[in-house]
């Protein structure tokens, strides 16, 4: 079965099963593919999947490469995700005392159930234990 308009992706995807039915002639599709090209290559990347690349290239919570020098590339990217690490629990620092003060302020409705408060609670403890993991010196390693 042939699909309609194969050789526009970008206008296919932009409006689905409507497409076929507007029976646009080859040069106004034509152009709106490439007005859609052109929109997408000028886009700005995802900083969701930015943060994720700069996370495997061992950027720390700042997003800036460990500077340290003499350290492993493995080592770089454990100091990295041990900021990012306490990063997270800062963030979770900052939802608890909003839950905190929401409990002492507001009513019963605008209060953080006890649940969520001991999630956080427990990615905190899990957070922080892991970070202290990264940052300590392998036993294995030779002291300099």
């Amino acid at each position: 079965m042939n699909t309609p308009y194969p050789t526009y992706p970008r206008l296919h995807a932009l409006l689905g099963a409507a497409l076929p039915g507007l029976q646009l002639s080859t040069t106004a599709a034509e152009a709106l593919e490439d007005a859609l090209t052109e929109a997408h290559e000028q886009a700005p990347p995802s900083a969701f999947f930015a943060r994720l690349r700069g996370m495997a290239r061992g950027h720390a919570a700042d997003d800036q490469v460990w500077r340290e020098r003499q350290l492993s590339g493995a080592r770089g990217r454990e100091l990295a995700e041990a900021t990012r690490c306490l990063a997270a629990v800062s963030a979770c620092g900052g939802v608890l005392l909003a839950a905190q003060s929401a409990r002492e302020m507001d009513d019963l409705q605008a209060q953080c159930p006890p649940q969520v408060e001991e999630g956080l609670l427990h990615a905190v403890v899990v957070l922080a234990d892991h970070a202290g993991a990264l940052v300590e010196p392998d036993a294995c390693a030779p002291l300099l």
